[in-house]
């Protein structure tokens, strides 16, 4: 069963920034992703991965529809 303190994070693309780059960012800044815009966001419940999905504006917000669930064993063995 989950506990409800658990962080759920959604994880949309990652970038390496050397440090002489991290003050240069400001307002406005772009950071440019390893990912394509189409591709799937995975969804993390503390450390685990549990879903994969799509970016989606639902309201004006950001959300995530989710198209797979990551079974169980898949997980398990992704996390370790």
């Amino acid at each position: 069963m989950f506990s409800d303190s658990e962080p759920l994070r959604v994880e949309v693309g990652r970038t390496w920034l050397w440090h002489d780059e991290v003050p240069q960012l400001a307002v406005g800044s772009t950071v440019q992703l390893d990912t394509r815009g189409e591709q799937d966001v995975q969804v993390y419940l503390d450390s685990r991965l549990i879903a994969r999905g799509h970016a989606v504006v639902v309201g004006g917000k950001l959300g995530v529809e989710v198209s797979e669930l990551v079974p169980d064993a898949a997980r398990d063995r992704k996390t370790r």
